[in-house]
């Protein structure tokens, strides 16, 4: 596993738990909605850059899928949640 795929999965995980965080604590919430979506998106990002170097295994995947399934999640239960974190990231 190169770098890349190493800091993906870190950022993926780091992500999962500030979304799971961010629902039993509900003081600090959009706070921890936003940074854990923004290190998904950064996840993302460096599993892309994996994609493109052409880095061995299959764990570069991991960041792509829990950006996707957590977003799916999170409007299929909350749909106006997704609403109100991006217009917080835009500000």
């Amino acid at each position: 596993m190169k770098s890349l795929s190493h800091w993906s999965i870190v950022f993926a995980v780091i992500g999962t738990l500030s979304l799971c965080c961010s629902l039993a604590f509900p003081k600090v919430s959009e706070q921890l909605m936003v940074s854990g979506f923004g290190a998904l998106v950064i996840g993302m990002l460096c599993s892309f850059g994996a994609m493109y170097k052409n880095e061995k295994g299959k764990s570069k995947f991991l960041a792509v899928l829990a950006f996707f399934l957590l977003s799916f999640i999170l409007v299929w239960n909350e749909p106006f949640q997704i609403v109100r974190l991006l217009t917080w990231m835009k500000n």
